[in-house]
């Protein structure tokens, strides 16, 4: 059940040698053309037949589409960008892209998305070829995996670059690409007809953010038109994305996620009798807006740079939960059977100063944003809850509109004339102008309300009376229940009787039930007369979700003790949700105390539950998100964010939780809110050898003489936290501490910058429940990577702080040195081995065709290191100081496992070849390059060599020494001419070798 909160380890797009991919494209047209006479044979006439149809790849001005031709870097982008329906931008300035080259608005999407930039000379490379392994980085990034070791699965990656084997790896192990009979090919260049069935399997592969959707491909509308049936309903299984204005999406279930994207721009979309089970996201609109007609909405996201768009329920159109993150008017028009917006939540991504609009009636409302204006244009709210550490909210009002209940956790402006029936106030601070006929306020809060104070000393609550209405509202009135309510919960009912709930007795009274208006039966019911509580057994959550429980209490036909009759109900509403360790361990007993609201901490206490032996968890609450408060002893408190849904029961909102420090250890916890998605703690400081360490998620233990010293013990991927490093043996000295914004991304745009992201640090000392410290990060409008948050000083037992709470562009480093890392230590190795190798190596007249010949060092000081030549180049020979060409044909080429070369043909022409042959030396991670010279001797010298060598031979040779072989084969050289052809030539130095060989 944890599997969806584990961390992904991070894949290192930091790229050592600044490859930042990027991929071209060529040009596209949305028409569908006839099928290209190059791939009638081809292995991948289908995926680009099925491309080319689509309008993602268009073919060459002869009809073709070339399959087998190298993709180039703005190739690439361009294909990337229209399969993914990608269309934001970013600004740019390579030297080598022009405004008016064809693939410049799509190399400035792909620096936008992240999954291709520049080089470290700001240039592009737009017409460079994209390697295989390039291309494993590009999807890495692309689909957010998680980098793996698995290259050393293909004998050619074994020792690939430590900048792209992570990626090969990653891309091996989810599929998108995969090796042959000779290996992965890292530095193969990628056809056009690879790319396309690559990034087809792309599509169809699992979503980027690691969800745990199906496997089923993204289907794309880049076009205005109406698309699904006319009549039936059509089943989409995977994503979908609409990206083109005055469409309409109808009759559709699609299981996946919806993204209205940011190419409708102003204009409309329609969704007509369309089901989306997983999450809309809506980047575009206008004013006159996206129309939800007969739809069923699941989650959906306003996500819209200016704020400008307009969403309208109709007829049975229900959206179970809407979060705002700029801002939007909601409308309800003309609902027959839908619930239209059920649960809006203002997230606190929604810039300052925007506005979010009403009309219609809303069951709840969570604002976690600041300085927002909430209008309530027409309609209701029942219940509106304002989140504690927002500040500068305001809610205006009309006479057309009424809340059912307000609750303030955070001081706010509520303005207009309309009408509040229960207003709870829980800070000081908030000015209320419309009428309140009840208010209650916590102990000490004291609130403005139509120009009087209401609150003091002790929790009062006002009634404001509909025959007094000038009444003081200032005046406290003693609440009276009426003794007809009944406060029912899912497993019990709680009297409010006039009279003392101690006389009576369970046979004093008659309790029935009704399960949407038909009669049901409580089971195991008790009645504690101290608490006036009637106890029964809860019903069952998913069985009974949405439906509305009433019951009655009357006096018995024998009671004298019973005097009225009560009666309340409860709509069965709620979630539940799995409690564990970062191990996976389940935790029972786990206390959660949930309170109404984003990020509400204090203050009354909606419902409280316990974990049974399994870790799980269900609590039946109003729709709505509620903050739990997770509490048990040897526990470091944490909290979670849930959401209990109109219609739809929410079953998995869990949470990680990490156990208190032990005596002598230091727990760090961070926590956040929903962006960025990912937060990153590190920890630097020094090590029993002097030395320093560096704990973070890519090195997450720290040991030391097998004695695990600092560990990262939870590491949260998917919002809120925690992040937990645990000091677990001191060592004196200073510790740094900071935080990296890891995921944010262009399409969070500043919404997912650190200072908005509300994050805490606390700091806990040994098993002591308070933390020691507690750091805020500051707001604002900056973009900084990194959030410095304190240094901290370890003497013997004394712990002190050095405050910082400074976001920075560059991560803080240790004052310590670091520890040789391996690939440290293994560069070393390698440039020792370099020294060994001849920078300038002649082939001697004994080697022999398609034989490997490996040009690395006898003398080898590790058996580890792996060579792979990359590049051989012939040279032009010099004669007379003039350069002139050998021959045009090839005499050295590389062996099929890359760490050899190979003689292919006799050098036949009057000169010495001369190669440039380019090395790599790996070792694990490190890699080292160099260039040699190979000289390959003509075939007339090496016959000279041998015949020397053969010659030598005969004249040592001793008694009884057969020389015959060797003296043939003299002979045979004796008699060769200058007319000789070099298929002779060549016979003469095989023959004397074999002589040679055999003596």
């Amino acid at each position: 059940m944890l599997g969806n909160m584990k961390k992904r380890s991070h894949q290192w797009i930091t790229l050592l040698l600044s490859v930042a991919i990027v991929l071209p494209t060529w040009g596209f047209t949305a028409t569908p053309t006839a099928q290209a006479s190059d791939i009638q044979n081809h292995w991948a006439k289908d995926v680009m037949t099925q491309w080319q149809s689509k309008g993602y790849i268009s073919g060459f001005q002869d009809g073709s589409l070339k399959p087998d031709q190298s993709v180039t870097r703005s190739q690439l982008a361009a294909m990337i960008n229209k399969a993914f329906g990608f269309t934001q931008t970013s600004s740019i300035a390579y030297k080598d892209v022009q405004s008016s080259d064809w693939f410049y608005h799509d190399v400035a999407i792909a620096k936008s998305q992240g999954y291709m930039e520049g080089y470290k000379n700001n240039t592009f490379h737009p017409d460079q070829k994209v390697t295989r392994q390039e291309l494993a980085v590009i999807l890495t990034s692309l689909k957010k995996l998680k980098s793996s070791n698995s290259a050393a699965q293909m004998k050619d990656t074994l020792y690939s670059p430590s900048w792209s084997k992570g990626s090969i790896g990653a891309v091996i192990d989810s599929g998108l690409m995969k090796g042959d009979e000779k290996g992965f090919r890292p530095k193969d260049t990628t056809t056009r007809a690879e790319a396309v069935t690559v990034l087809e399997r792309s599509l169809e592969s699992s979503d980027t953010n690691n969800s745990s959707k199906s496997s089923s491909p993204t289907t794309i509308y880049n076009t205005a038109g109406v698309y699904g049936p006319a009549s039936g309903q059509q089943q989409i299984a995977g994503d979908m994305q609409l990206n083109s204005a005055g469409s309409t999406l109808r009759n559709m279930v699609i299981e996946g996620d919806l993204l209205l994207g940011a190419g409708i721009g102003e204009g409309d979309a329609i969704l007509d009798h369309v089901t989306v089970k997983g999450t809309t996201t809506i980047n575009g609109g206008g004013i006159n807006s996206i129309h939800l007609q007969d739809a069923t909405l699941q989650t959906a996201v306003i996500n819209k740079k200016d704020g400008n768009v307009r969403v309208v329920t109709t007829g049975a159109t229900t959206v179970q939960q809407m979060i705002l993150q700029s801002g939007g008017l909601l409308e309800e028009k003309g609902l027959t059977t839908g619930a239209g917006f059920t649960n809006v939540v203002l997230s606190n991504q929604i810039p300052s100063g925007s506005t979010v609009s009403l009309k219609g009636r809303i069951d709840s409302m969570d604002i976690s944003s600041s300085s927002v204006l909430t209008q309530l244009l027409t309609g209701s709210v029942d219940n509106l809850a304002v989140a504690s550490g927002t500040t500068d909210n305001k809610i205006s009002t009309t006479s057309s509109s009424s809340i059912q209940s307000l609750t303030l956790n955070s001081a706010a402006k509520v303005s207009g004339n309309g009408t509040i029936e229960k207003a709870y106030i829980n800070v000081t601070g908030s000015t209320i102008t419309p009428r309140v006929n009840q208010t209650t306020t916590s102990a000490g809060v004291t609130a403005l309300i139509e120009g009087g104070v209401v609150g003091g000393e002790q929790a009062v609550t006002n009634i404001r009376k509909e025959d007094k209405k000038h009444q003081d509202s200032s005046t406290p009135v003693v609440v009276q229940q009426p003794v007809q309510s009944l406060d029912v919960r899912n497993g019990q009912a709680i009297l409010h009787l006039n009279q003392p709930t101690n006389e009576l007795l369970l046979s004093d009274m008659e309790v029935t039930a009704t399960l949407n208006g038909k009669p049901y039966t409580l089971t195991n019911i008790i009645y504690d007369s101290v608490t006036g509580v009637i106890q029964f057994d809860p019903l069952n959550l998913k069985a009974k979700y949405n439906k509305i429980l009433e019951i009655t209490v009357t006096p018995s036909s024998s009671s004298s003790r019973l005097l009225t009759i009560s009666k309340g109900d409860l709509r069965i509403n709620g979630f539940t949700g799995f409690i564990g360790e970062e191990q996976g361990e389940s935790v029972e007993g786990m206390t959660i105390h949930f309170r109404r609201g984003l990020n509400v901490t204090e203050g009354p206490i909606a419902a409280t539950v316990t974990t049974n032996e399994h870790g799980d968890y269900n609590v039946t609450l109003p729709p709505g998100v509620y903050t739990g408060e997770l509490i048990k002893e040897g526990f470091i408190p944490s909290y979670l964010i849930a959401t209990s849904l109109a219609e739809e029961y929410n079953y998995d909102q869990s949470a990680i939780v990490s156990r208190m420090p032990t005596e002598g250890k230091i727990s760090i916890v961070l926590t956040w809110d929903e962006l960025p998605y990912d937060e990153d703690a590190h920890l630097l400081g020094p090590t029993p050898d002097g030395y320093g360490f560096h704990t973070s998620t890519d090195n997450r233990q720290y040991n030391y003489q097998n004695q695990n010293y600092v560990s990262l013990d939870t590491d949260n991927m998917s919002s809120y936290g925690p992040e937990v490093i645990t000091i677990k043996k001191r060592v004196d000295g200073i510790y740094t501490f900071y935080v990296q914004n890891y995921s944010a991304t262009a399409n969070n745009g500043a919404a997912s910058t650190l200072r908005k992201s509300s994050a805490t640090v606390k700091v806990y000392n040994g098993a002591y429940r308070l933390p020691m410290k507690t750091y805020h990060i500051p707001v604002g409008d900056g973009e900084e990577p990194y959030w410095h948050v304190f240094d901290m000083n370890v003497d013997n037992d004394q712990v002190s702080f050095f405050d910082q709470n400074v976001l920075v562009n560059i991560p803080p480093t240790s004052i310590y040195h670091q520890l040789p890392n391996q690939a440290e230590i293994d560069m070393l190795d390698l440039e020792r081995e370099m020294d060994l190798i001849s920078s300038n190596q002649v082939l001697a007249y004994d080697t022999q065709m398609d034989k490997d010949i490996s040009l690395r060092s006898s003398n080898s000081l590790n058996d580890n290191i792996a060579m792979y030549i990359s590049d051989i180049e012939l040279l032009p020979t010099q004669v007379n100081g003039h350069p002139i060409s050998v021959t045009d044909d090839t005499y050295l080429v590389t062996s099929d496992f890359e760490d050899t070369i190979m003689l292919s043909q006799y050098n036949g022409s009057a000169y010495t070849a001369n190669y440039n042959v380019t090395l790599h030396l790996t070792l694990r991670d490190a890699d080292i390059e160099t260039t040699i010279v190979v000289q390959l001797p003509t075939i007339d010298t090496w016959i000279e060599q041998a015949s020397v060598e053969a010659q030598s031979k005969i004249n040592t040779a001793t008694a009884g020494q057969d020389i015959t072989a060797l003296q043939t084969a003299l002979d045979d050289k004796n008699a060769l001419t200058s007319h000789s052809t070099t298929d002779e030539k060549i016979a003469v130095l095989e023959k004397l070798n074999q002589a040679l060989i055999s003596f």
